[in-house]
């Protein structure tokens, strides 16, 4: 084997385990835990590793933490840009209901790294809110983006994108604080009224800049 061949593998057995770091974290997080109570020796018995291989990848549980908050936005960054591809393929009704759904789905199946976030906003630690406030800053500047293409290729006039991506992401993310806490059926009557709160958002746009 070659010295590259060795260097990559040696890699690739690190990124391994730092993700079962990250996901021995998650599971005990997933399972109640308060993520300001966990220590590096509980996630390595987790992990199943000794707990001095941790400190191959992490030099502290806030540093693990951090990068447990990181790792759970960039999957949910992942999510939005796969669902925002309707907005391109379909008219803004139809795009919308299946967005919301896709949403909704999301919402549900990030539920633990959705209440981790929630949580780690309010740490005393103002990394958490600078890494948060970073993926959804990006989030927001991408969807100004699909929004701006996909009006550009039906010929439709240019409009405020950021603002109202702005305005929906703060819709949006109103509707996760409220959902986490609701009943299936409350959740989808709240879907339904956050539908007509962002057609309102962006048909209001669009009669204000004709």
């Amino acid at each position: 084997m070659n010295q590259v061949s060795t260097r990559n593998t040696r890699s690739d057995r690190k990124e391994a385990s730092r993700r079962r770091i990250l996901a021995a974290a998650m599971q005990l997080v997933e399972e109640g835990r308060s993520p300001d109570a966990l220590g590096l020796r509980e996630v390595a018995r987790m992990a199943g590793m000794a707990a001095p291989s941790l400190y191959n990848h992490f030099a502290d549980m806030d540093e693990l933490g951090l990068a447990l908050v990181d790792d759970c936005l960039i999957r949910l960054r992942a999510v939005a840009r796969g669902a925002r591809k309707e907005i391109i393929n379909n008219d803004t009704a139809v795009a919308l209901k299946s967005l919301l759904l896709q949403f909704s789905g999301a919402v549900a199946h990030f539920e633990p790294q959705l209440r981790l976030l929630i949580m780690q906003w309010f740490n005393v630690n103002p990394e958490y809110r600078r890494i948060i406030r970073r993926e959804l800053s990006i989030m927001r500047r991408e969807m100004a983006v699909d929004m701006r293409d996909a009006a550009a290729g039906r010929g439709l006039a240019n409009h405020e994108y950021e603002l109202e991506s702005d305005t929906i992401f703060s819709l949006l993310i109103t509707f996760v604080l409220n959902a986490l806490d609701l009943s299936k059926e409350k959740r989808e009557q709240r879907l339904l009224i956050l539908e007509r709160q962002i057609l309102m958002v962006v048909m209001g746009s669009r009669a204000l800049n004709v």
